[in-house]
């Protein structure tokens, strides 16, 4: 199982929501590669700061994601993708079985992953990519968090939109730092929102 966690916009966190994905899947008992396909290397930054060896993880920069990780018999491949459109990254999205773009709760964020859509049409010519949205830093009963997530209707016959976002917390970067994941830290929040998102894309990848 490929899943590419990719956006064209910097800051969304994506980086975040990879390795928060590979700690959940290694706590779970499955084998996890991480593909750092950004050349600022965030993901493989988390790797080389994280003590456990329960994750192992590369850097491909190259138009050669699709073809180059057949080799690999993970359970579950997770590619860090993005930053600006390129070469690697199309061929990251054309790798993917599933294709999550993290997305902030801002108008600017909102618009900026039509670029993804357009991308991603291009690349289902090729193949089938389920997609979906995934919000990130939500701060919960705020106006601008509920106009979001009905203008992500815009989008929906091109990706659905997923129902366990990622909330605004400190832990989050916190936990980026110490090479951990949030379920790995006191914050019981946070776990259950990682736990829910976890569960949400595996319970997706079963049907």
């Amino acid at each position: 199982m490929i899943i590419t966690v990719g956006s064209t916009k910097g800051g969304v966190g994506k980086s975040t929501i990879a390795c928060n994905l590979a700690v959940m899947a290694a706590i779970s008992g499955r084998s996890v590669l991480i593909v750092d396909a950004d050349t600022q290397g965030t993901s493989i930054a988390f790797r080389a700061s994280r003590e456990s060896d329960d994750i192992q993880a590369i850097q491909i920069t190259t138009p050669t994601i699709h073809k180059d990780l057949h080799q690999f018999t993970h359970d579950l491949i997770i590619i860090d993708a993005g930053g600006r459109d390129s070469k690697a990254f199309r061929s990251a999205i054309l790798a993917a079985d599933l294709l999550l773009i993290p997305c902030l709760p801002s108008a600017v964020d909102f618009w900026a992953a039509g670029d993804v859509i357009e991308i991603l049409r291009e690349a289902r010519t090729y193949r089938d990519i389920p997609a979906f949205f995934v919000l990130n830093q939500v701060i919960h009963n705020t106006r601008l968090a509920v106009e979001i997530i009905a203008a992500m209707q815009y989008f929906e016959k091109d990706a659905g939109l997923l129902s366990s976002p990622l909330c605004s917390r400190i832990v989050y970067k916190n936990a980026f730092a110490e090479g951990k994941g949030v379920v790995e830290m006191a914050d019981k929040k946070a776990v259950e929102e990682v736990k829910n998102l976890y569960k949400e894309i595996m319970n997706y990848t079963k049907e």
